[in-house]
């Protein structure tokens, strides 16, 4: 159980460290703003349904390891269904009609992301000492 844990979570962990430190940033790098935004835009729905997945097998499978385990997986699991159905669709709603509440509310979505990689990151170590 416990190493199904740390596969899962230390798979999404690189996935979200990869595509948040070098895809996305390489992607506005090579393209034009639009044409980046756009596959972004495309992409982070599917990047948080999969931690919503994670985050909710973390936590079913998580209270059979332990309180803390299951207590980090429900704050995780909160924090990608807050990013899902409101920080994501407040961004995309604001995109193109006002800039400075679109860059507010990007900062918020990049500081939940760094957040919930964070929280990912103390179940990937509190899995390895089981």
């Amino acid at each position: 159980m416990d190493r199904l844990l740390l596969l899962l979570n230390s798979a999404y962990l690189g996935l979200g460290a990869f595509f948040s430190f070098f895809v996305a940033p390489t992607l506005f790098r090579v393209l034009s703003k639009e044409q980046a935004g756009s596959v972004v835009q495309r992409v982070f729905p599917v990047y948080f349904y999969i931690g919503l997945a994670v985050s909710f097998l973390t936590l079913l499978l998580g209270l059979r390891v332990g309180k803390l385990v299951a207590l980090l997986a429900l704050v995780n699991l909160s924090l990608h269904a807050l990013h899902l159905f409101y920080v994501l669709p407040t961004v995309h709603s604001l995109k193109g009609v006002d800039q400075s509440a679109f860059a507010k509310w990007h900062g918020i979505s990049m500081g939940l992301n760094l957040l919930s990689l964070s929280l990912t990151f103390l179940l990937c170590a509190l899995l390895l000492r089981k």
